[in-house]
């Protein structure tokens, strides 16, 4: 969902009042400081895109959509696809091919013990159309979603990719996960506080931020 960047500060300059000390806040009378409204906005993007990248995924809004080409790995029968990756891609909603019984909303990185299983000669360990793994994975030509795997045979088609888009600041506007609002508030906060020299009000809107996510944290 849109929202004003005008009525996010706002919203965010009133968790400030309940939580900042207000010795803080009088430090911005001085004339060489920024002001308040602007040191929000320019925290208002890493927060959302702090919030978004790590929230439960029951959270998240159904995305944009992707996936317009796939490039087919050519080896018989192993089914494996790659598709690029839009510019702004942030995170995974959800990707299903047609044959797949079920869809996939959490991908593995190249980092994951399970990546290295993807390429395996055994067709058992691969992801398969009854257990599907998808991978992002950094190529020359940016950030690419690998697929495991496919039945051999024409006919198979994307049935569901969706993304949450890097989150930006344009018109006065930004996009961000609707049932996320609150999160992305108190994260913007915490990060106002930080620039502040609040710390112990940073921290505990980072911790309502969370949990207003559902982000857990070691």
């Amino acid at each position: 969902m849109e929202y004003l960047v005008e009525d996010i500060v706002r919203d965010v300059k009133v968790c400030l009042d309940e939580n900042v000390d207000s010795t803080a806040l009088a430090l911005l009378g001085d004339a060489d400081t920024l002001t308040l409204d602007d040191i929000i906005e320019s925290k208002i993007a890493d927060a959302a895109r702090l919030v978004e990248s790590g929230a439960a995924h029951h959270l998240l809004d159904r995305g944009e959509p992707f996936g317009d080409n796939i490039w087919w790995q050519q080896a018989p029968g192993y089914g494996m696809g790659m598709i690029q990756l839009p510019d702004d891609f942030l995170r995974l909603v959800t990707y299903r091919m047609s044959d797949w019984a079920m869809p996939v909303t959490e991908a593995i990185t190249e980092e994951d013990p399970r990546y290295a299983m993807q390429s395996s000669r055994y067709g058992g360990v691969r992801g398969n159309p009854w257990r599907p793994v998808v991978a992002i994975v950094q190529h020359p030509t940016g950030l690419m979603l690998e697929f495991y795997t496919c039945q051999a045979g024409a006919g198979v088609v994307i049935n569901a990719a969706r993304y949450i888009p890097m989150p930006r600041i344009s018109g006065g506007k930004i996009k961000v996960c609707e049932k996320l609002y609150r999160a992305i508030i108190y994260r913007t906060a915490s990060l106002t506080a930080l620039a502040l020299k609040d710390g112990d009000a940073a921290a505990a809107m980072l911790a309502t931020s969370n949990n207003l996510a559902d982000i857990t944290t070691e």
